[in-house]
């Protein structure tokens, strides 16, 4: 079979979940499938890895994809102007539909597979090839999230208008998709619950390397709380502030030598100047997420908005590192509270957690065993790539299944 992958991230360096996934995906196709690939280049160090992706694809395709504020404001206006999604439109560009374009002319695929909802604008569902989506998250379900809880009321008015628009595009390109793949049971059971018409859905989880992530020996004399993620994607913004004023200083009640440190790119003001207290560490980048997980006893997840499944907590079981989430946090994930993490919604169920975690050893490092073992067994490259492969072999072999 023939795969034109189009993606919104070009799949390495291994920065973030979504690329993650998105390269885990490219490499299990890659296996038994003709894959090319169509990515959105946003720097040098994702040009720098070209060669590695050459050795897995048949061709490589790239368009530069640069945002900046003015850019923002005017897709924004014009979103609310012609009432489309913003998320969506401000990134179109006219050179990403010539080149996709022309890889359909070159390469002649049987299959297009759009690696997150946004290169679904690009997409001519009516065309000979088949489709489809893998949804990283359920997009709309995000803003409906961060509606209600996110710290800054610009954002919350901004998310009540754009979420009912990205859920109506959303729903159309699921409607006109052949084949759906959600990252989890919850993700499928939320598009179905908005249309109960879908048929053509796929849960397959999000898979990590395992192998190639060691287990971390932390130190035993630390008292370090570590958040890893993404700090420009709102959700994680409003996780760690919320963390900040909410949670820490109950912890800190308890334990006062606590310390709080955040790892991740591209961290708004906001976050770093959270540091100006002097038991908070805001580090930016981290190239290597095992050292920094060393200084590590706690691993928060306290995510209040967000949807799919969170790399941040595989990776984090990977290495063994006791993990403290929320509900929301741990979504998507099989995971057993008591047993694999410990999960609380509250600030005083979150900071009670942390504490319990804290002040007991031989629990952090029962977490941490059995965290690693259910990574190995249920979300390995390997056992989740021959899940999708399969999908791919019993849902695209079959005719006429658009909903």
């Amino acid at each position: 079979m023939k795969i034109l992958f189009l993606a919104h991230l070009f799949p390495l360096p291994l920065d973030s979940g979504g690329k993650i996934k998105s390269f885990c995906t490219l490499k299990t196709l890659a296996r038994q499938h003709e894959v090319r690939l169509l990515a959105y280049l946003r720097n040098e160090l994702e040009s720098e890895m070209f060669p590695e992706i050459r050795g897995i694809c048949a061709e490589v395709d790239v368009v530069s994809l640069q945002r900046s504020a003015l850019r923002s404001a005017w897709d924004a206006l014009a979103a609310l102007a012609f009432g489309n999604s913003f998320v969506i439109s401000r990134d179109f560009r006219r050179e990403m539909l010539d080149a996709f374009e022309r890889a359909l002319a070159e390469f002649k695929p049987d299959v297009v597979h759009i690696d997150h909802l946004q290169m679904a604008q690009f997409v001519d569902f009516d065309c000979s090839y088949k489709t489809v989506l893998d949804q990283h998250n359920v997009e709309c379900l995000i803003l409906k999230r961060m509606a209600k809880t996110a710290e800054s009321a610009v954002m919350r008015q901004y998310a009540r208008l754009e979420w009912p628009k990205l859920m109506r595009y959303e729903l159309d390109v699921c409607r006109r998709s052949d084949l759906i793949i959600t990252v989890s049971e919850e993700d499928k059971a939320e598009l179905q619950a908005m249309d109960s018409s879908l048929r053509n859905i796929h849960a397959v989880p999000i898979g990590i390397d395992v192998d190639a992530i060691p287990i971390v020996e932390r130190s035993h004399n630390t008292r370090n709380l570590l958040f890893l993620g993404a700090m420009h994607w709102p959700p994680n913004i409003d996780c760690v502030l919320w963390f900040y004023r909410e949670i820490l200083p109950l912890i800190k009640a308890e334990i006062p030598d606590c310390t709080f440190t955040v790892a991740g790119q591209r961290a708004p003001k906001s976050v770093t100047n959270l540091a100006s207290d002097s038991s908070v560490r805001v580090i930016g980048y981290v190239s290597d997420q095992v050292a920094v997980a060393k200084d590590c006893s706690v691993f928060v997840v306290p995510l209040r908005s967000g949807s799919g499944v969170r790399v941040k907590i595989l990776n984090a079981m990977a290495m063994g590192l006791p993990i403290v989430s929320t509900s929301i946090g741990a979504e998507g994930i099989d995971v057993e509270h008591g047993k694999h993490l410990l999960i609380a919604d509250t600030p005083e169920e979150f900071a009670k957690a942390v504490v319990l975690v804290l002040r007991d050893p031989s629990l952090a490092d029962i977490l941490g065993q059995n965290a690693r073992q259910l990574v190995r067994e249920s979300y390995s490259c390997e056992v989740v790539g021959n899940k999708l492969l399969s999908v791919y072999e019993s849902a695209l072999s079959t005719p006429n299944m658009r909903a």
